[in-house]
């Protein structure tokens, strides 16, 4: 594995690791307000400034996983193939470059080779 390979399966594998920790995260969170207010029995509807926080907790958990999900997909889809393609299109150029330059080499090897006349 290159080094580059390397680093975005580290990189891969770390992303997974947070967002699976965030998800344990906002079910631990939903348990405990789950059983808070089946303690407290709220009734009336109206929420607290603290259930207003969690709320906002769990959406930016959520966004989170969203995201680096996103970030895994364009990776897996995007790039990839990007790099790959590039790496095929330099390798035909590098063919091409040295096609010519051989076809070159030959062609100038092939011509007589002149010498200077000096007058005197």
């Amino acid at each position: 594995m290159s080094p580059e390979e390397l680093r975005a399966y580290k990189r891969d594998k770390s992303r997974l690791f947070n967002a699976h920790l965030k998800a344990l995260r906002l079910k631990d969170k939903e348990n405990k307000k789950r059983i808070a207010d089946q303690q407290d029995g709220n009734q009336d509807g109206n929420l607290s400034l603290q259930d207003l926080l969690d709320i906002f907790s769990t959406l930016d958990t959520k966004m989170d996983i969203i995201q680096n999900k996103l970030e895994t997909i364009m990776e897996n889809k995007l790039y990839e193939p990007l790099e790959t393609k590039m790496d095929i299109i330099q390798n035909k150029l590098e063919t091409i470059i040295e096609t010519k330059l051989e076809t070159k080499l030959e062609t100038n090897t092939l011509l007589p080779q002149f010498k200077p006349i000096f007058f005197a």
